[in-house]
């Protein structure tokens, strides 16, 4: 009687007929004997279908068949068979900068060197220099560049060292320059006004008055303002003890040094002078026209 064996058996499969059992062995069928076991392989848990969304699935077409994995651009993929394992790196396109992500690898300024990147990773520093400064807030992203307003120096002169005064006395022909005090938090006060707190000073157009701010015993901003208290910057210059000298807006706030107000001979009436920290140390000052007197 015939037997009919499976089609396109596996090495080591078996078929039972009746009592008797065979086993393939790739080539042929084998009557396994009374005294031989049949060995049934062991067939480790593995996928046989790879899928990827949008993608077609990868099945297996055998127990032995191979999944390879291909590197794509700027993929690098690597092995460990010590480990077993498997490592997928992402490489920067073009060789700089990050992955995905826009980035200058040079930065020009006219007349200078360029300035580029050595690698990947390279960082570029931002230094300030003459009265400039730099400032960062990590939490907004920000850089922001402080400059000193319209600055120089004025350097000492031997008969101003020679008589202890320090340039800032003698940077300005004034008519007149007030010693400011302060007294206490209150009030300002000036030589020439004796102990009057806050007292109204008077000054001409078209003339120079000078305010000698190294009196101060304490931080005391001083402001020149017009009626309004708005910030009156026309004239000003002020030039600390070391001879950094400051104009307009810059020269404002100053509590050292000496502010001079080159009046303007278009300007008249009221101004005042103020605290920018206290609010009680506020004067007038009375600005009478030359052509008036």
């Amino acid at each position: 009687m015939a037997i009919n064996f499976p089609d396109s058996p596996n090495t080591d499969d078996t078929f039972t007929e009746g009592s008797t059992t065979w086993q393939y062995d790739g080539t042929s069928w084998n009557i396994v004997t009374a005294s031989s076991s049949v060995v049934i392989p062991t067939i480790p848990n593995g996928f046989s279908t790879v899928a990827v969304s949008g993608q077609d699935n990868i099945v297996a077409e055998s127990t032995t068949d191979t999944l390879n994995v291909v590197a794509g651009t700027n993929i690098t993929i690597t092995t460990d068979s010590s480990t077993d394992s498997l490592t997928i790196n992402a490489t920067a396109a073009g060789g700089s900068g990050e992955a995905n992500q826009n980035a200058f690898s040079n930065i020009a300024v006219g007349g200078q060197n360029t300035v580029a990147a050595d690698t990947t990773t390279d960082t570029v520093t931002l230094v300030g220099s003459n009265g400039i400064t730099i400032t960062t807030n990590d939490s907004t992203d920000t850089i922001t560049f402080t400059g000193p307003g319209e600055t120089s120096n004025f350097s000492g002169l031997t008969d101003v060292n020679s008589a202890a005064l320090t340039v800032d006395k003698v940077y300005l022909p004034a008519i007149t320059m007030l010693d400011v005090t302060n007294n206490g938090s209150s009030s300002y006060r000036f030589d020439q006004y004796g102990n009057t707190d806050n007292p109204t000073i008077y000054a001409i157009n078209g003339t120079t008055i000078a305010f000698n701010l190294g009196t101060l015993t304490a931080t005391h901003p001083f402001l020149i303002q017009d009626f309004a208290a708005q910030n009156f910057n026309d004239g000003l210059v002020h030039v600390s003890n070391n001879g950094i000298v400051s104009t307009g807006a810059s020269a404002q706030g100053k509590s050292e040094g000496v502010l001079y107000w080159k009046i303007p001979s278009n300007q008249s009436g009221s101004f005042r002078y103020q605290c920018s920290l206290h609010g009680s140390m506020v004067g007038n000052i009375s600005v009478k026209n030359f052509v008036s007197i």
